[in-house]
């Protein structure tokens, strides 16, 4: 008969606490040292000493100090001299529960400003005010690289993403909304019409879109000439409204890959409307994503080419939070 070590015992413990979903920290333990540095495929048990953050597990263990939130959200405590669970593996791609699913919510704006007097501008203070609410409640800003990954049931998504979209290119977006989404080290998507790009000082230009690439800030189409692409123009026939679709969208995305030298994949439907014909033909440019303004989340199985957002028009906190809903109830068993 095999000998069951303590260490063994212990760490069995250990997994079946943590597999069942009771991911608190782990308090209290005999013989703590003796589980300090042990590693399955799965896991690893691990002591918290001074000086560790879970950015540093993060890139010790898992590679990537972004994926800092998968220890977050196993454990409750990181003080020194605690037990950690540190999960190896991706779990839960698609955040499925027995009682629902996890959704994505994105939202979009415009443009912001000290003062305003357009609903589709956001004054400074609100807009810190709504991007410190998100930070004080956990929520994560995500890529949309990230968010192509969980449509496609590649990747997990932290409990309490969210996509923050911004549409146009003014460039109150460098001057008033990146320092604030810095100041909480948050990212954004930014989506261009290119007709718009460098026209005044109102707008953002070639320089400033490459800066904010390489800051970090992603970069989409919205069109060459901000039309509606859902149906056809007064006096324009069938096919008209088919070239000028093929123009709108497939030359809008050559023009962006060549001024930022990237291969753009994300494209937000002019006014937020899109048919069959205008997503078909998005998914021909060679887009991954695209994005309509019609208000709701987004569980794993939503069409790629038809995601909801939320325009945020509102300046209420209150009005605000119903548009965090990470959430979907609904019976899977």
């Amino acid at each position: 008969m095999r000998t069951i070590r303590p260490c063994d015992a212990l760490c069995a413990i250990l997994w079946l606490i943590f597999a069942a979903g009771c991911t608190s920290s782990i308090p209290n333990l005999p013989n703590r040292s003796i589980v300090s540095s042990y590693q399955s495929d799965r896991f690893i048990i691990y002591l918290m000493k001074k000086g560790d953050t879970t950015a540093s597990l993060a890139e010790r263990f898992l590679g990537d100090p972004e994926l800092l939130w998968r220890i977050e959200e196993a454990n409750k405590s990181f003080e020194p001299d605690t037990l950690i669970v540190i999960p190896l593996k991706a779990r839960n791609k698609g955040g499925i529960f027995e009682n629902g699913v996890q959704q994505i919510p994105i939202l979009c704006y415009h443009r912001f400003d000290i003062r305003c007097d357009s609903p589709l501008c956001i004054p400074a203070e609100v807009f810190e005010g709504q991007v410190k609410y998100l930070k004080d409640n956990g929520y994560r800003t995500i890529t949309p690289e990230q968010m192509l990954g969980f449509l496609e049931y590649r990747q997990p998504l932290p409990k309490k993403s969210v996509m923050i979209t911004v549409d146009d290119g003014y460039s109150c977006f460098y001057n008033i909304a990146l320092p604030i989404l810095k100041k909480y080290r948050f990212t954004a998507t930014l989506f261009v019409y290119v007709n718009f790009v460098g026209v005044s000082s109102k707008a953002l230009d070639w320089s400033k879109l490459r800066e904010l690439k390489a800051g970090g800030i992603s970069i989409g189409s919205h069109s060459i000439m901000h039309s509606d692409l859902s149906k056809p123009g007064d006096q324009e026939n069938e096919e008209a409204y088919l070239k000028r679709l093929h123009h709108e969208i497939f030359q809008s995305k050559k023009m962006i890959d060549t001024k930022l030298e990237q291969d753009t994949f994300i494209f937000a439907y002019p006014f937020g409307r899109a048919n069959d014909a205008a997503m078909l033909m998005v998914h021909q440019a060679g887009y991954k994503l695209a994005m309509t303004v019609r208000r709701g989340g987004n569980p794993f199985y939503s069409n790629p080419y038809n995601l909801q957002r939320d325009q945020i028009l509102e300046k209420d906190m209150g009005i605000f939070a119903t548009r965090l809903k990470t959430f979907h109830s609904l019976s899977l068993r």
